[in-house]
């Protein structure tokens, strides 16, 4: 419990103090906490603080034994233990609702429904139908009952049992014998719809599907571990489990993204489904042999890749368009309040289960690294960096990270070389109306434009022989360059000189400039060198105001 509290107090002050950083710098304040990550930090701590004292004020102090909360049929136990074959599959698929919990039941459909409201939302270009998700559900939970006997015969074939060699557990018991199990039949409805329906016609599809027969195997692996309900099994399967299986999934059905809309051999579709039960394989080794540290932070590099698996199928879409944006801020507020509830609800059972005191003994043990977890959603997980046409790799290096590395972690590079390489940064600006004007040291620039305005209409990648950039905004400018014929006078390349600087809450944000000459074309030039670079340009958002010097 010391190191959950340490834990929170360390979080709490340098996410405060980051947050509070910002805020005092922020030129628009009324707006700052219309973020979706700040805003959600903030009624978070409400309802875990203020629901935490609720609940500890209404829990009994002793367990209270609650009639028909749990089902039990001695008819359903007795024939499990005394039929074979078929019969024993059915029997023991029929137990998983006989010994139902009901708080189990409740648990299972809250956990779902709120990685539901995730998973409906990433698909915002070309919505999927409402039959073809139920259906899929569905499928996920019905294909579900086919571990028993898939897995009994995959035992029974390979006389696999856990053993005293991790080599053998790791690749044998756990990739084998249920990462390959599982996933295997989590594909299925996902095969499905995909081979007979007309449904499946953008990548995100295939993540949405893959994702949805995911949460349908989770809920009822859910009420079968949900029989009982005490401890922090709700919290942790909501933040670890489900995401796991989506997680998992979502590899398997890149695979088939990338042969069936990036034209790749099949070898990728069964290499990734081999990375997919691996991943699986490996969640489930290092919880039996209770490696925390290395489950965290091989957790975290895969949900990390699941972003950008996810980024790169939105960006691939055949219906993408700038115009229409994901609503990230308002999905991650409303994922990490989701969250914060569902473990104020895990509390409340437990404090009926066992006792108030005992409850919150469990609550603040597991405080900080579900708070952890949570953060980390709502921070990396749920924003999107959109850029038509881009693929973007994962990479897995411990190497020290570049010099566009996140501010404040360049020296831990060893450490978080893995995380910070695959950190997606949003540079969501096109379409932004923008204020410009030349800064006084740039004395070329001074003598061909002075102060503007412009739009930036689209995003551009320009290759050099050392690297490609993929940061370049296309700008229309409302005043003309006053150049010669030899450049396009209306349109101007620029990049922000920091990734991280915002246009609602910064200003004056200096850009690297680049002049178009006549006869390029940004939308199929890609050549660096074709661009002419001409210093720093200085950029605010559309709503500052400047500020006429006395």
């Amino acid at each position: 419990m010391g190191l959950s509290f340490a834990i929170i107090f360390l979080t709490t002050v340098i996410l405060g103090s980051y947050v509070g950083i910002k805020y005092s710098r922020s030129r628009n304040k009324k707006l700052f906490f219309n973020n979706g990550a700040y805003k959600a930090f903030i009624y978070s701590l409400i309802i875990i603080i203020g629901g935490g004292l609720v609940i500890y004020l209404i829990s009994p102090e002793q367990s209270v034994k609650l009639k028909y909360i749990k089902f039990h049929s001695d008819f359903i136990t007795d024939k499990i233990t005394s039929t074979e074959g078929i019969l024993y599959y059915w029997y023991k698929s029929i137990s998983i609702f006989s010994e139902l919990n009901v708080f189990g039941l409740l648990a299972a459909i809250f956990i779902t429904a709120i990685w539901f409201y995730f998973i409906k939302n990433l698909d915002f270009f070309n919505r999927e139908k409402t039959t073809f998700t139920i259906l899929t559900f569905v499928l996920g939970t019905l294909f579900t009952f086919l571990t028993f006997p898939f897995s009994d015969f995959i035992h029974h074939i390979f006389s696999i049992e856990y053993t005293d060699n991790r080599f053998y557990n790791l690749f044998v018991y756990s990739f084998l014998g249920i990462g390959v199990v599982e996933e295997l039949i989590k594909i299925i409805p996902v095969l499905i719809i995909l081979f007979y329906t007309k449904e499946i016609d953008e990548p995100i599809d295939l993540i949405y599907y893959a994702s949805i027969s995911a949460l349908g195997f989770a809920f009822i692996e859910n009420l079968l571990y949900f029989r009982d309900v005490s401890g922090s099994i709700v919290v942790g399967r909501a933040l670890t489990s489900a995401v796991g299986h989506m997680v998992d999934s979502s590899i398997i059905a890149y695979g088939i993204i990338l042969f069936k809309f990036r034209k790749e051999s099949v070898f990728t579709v069964v290499q990734l489904f081999m990375l997919g039960a691996f991943a699986h394989g490996l969640y489930d080794f290092l919880i039996f042999e209770e490696l925390t540290f290395l489950f965290f932070a091989f957790f975290a590099f895969f949900i990390q890749s699941w972003a950008i698996i996810i980024n790169n199928a939105i960006n691939n879409s055949k219906y993408f368009d700038y115009s229409i944006h994901y609503k990230h801020d308002a999905v991650r507020f409303k994922i990490a309040l989701l969250l914060s509830i569902l473990m104020i609800f895990s509390l409340l059972l437990n404090g009926f289960i066992v006792g108030r005191d005992q409850a919150f003994k469990v609550f603040l043990g597991s405080l900080g690294w579900s708070s952890l977890l949570i953060l980390f959603y709502v921070g990396f997980a749920s924003s999107f960096d959109l850029f038509k046409g881009h693929w973007r790799p994962i990479k897995f290096t411990l190497l020290s990270p570049n010099s566009n590395a996140m501010p404040g972690v360049r020296i831990l590079g060893l450490f978080t070389g893995l995380f910070t390489e695959n950190t997606i940064v949003p540079l969501n600006h096109v379409g932004k109306k923008i204020k410009i004007h030349s800064p006084r040291y740039n004395k070329r620039l001074l003598q061909i434009f002075r102060r503007g305005e412009g739009k930036i209409v689209s995003r551009h990648e320009l290759i050099s022989k050392k690297r490609t950039d993929r940061e370049w905004f296309l700008i229309k400018l409302n005043n003309s360059l006053d150049v010669s014929k030899e450049f396009n006078s209306e349109f101007i390349m620029i990049k922000l000189q920091s990734k991280y600087m915002s246009l609602v809450h910064d200003k004056h944000i200096r850009c690297f400039l680049k002049l178009i000459p006549k006869g390029v074309n940004p939308a199929t030039e890609k050549n660096r060198s074709e661009y002419i670079s001409f210093g720093y340009i200085i950029i605010n958002g559309f709503d500052y105001e400047f500020k006429s010097s006395k």
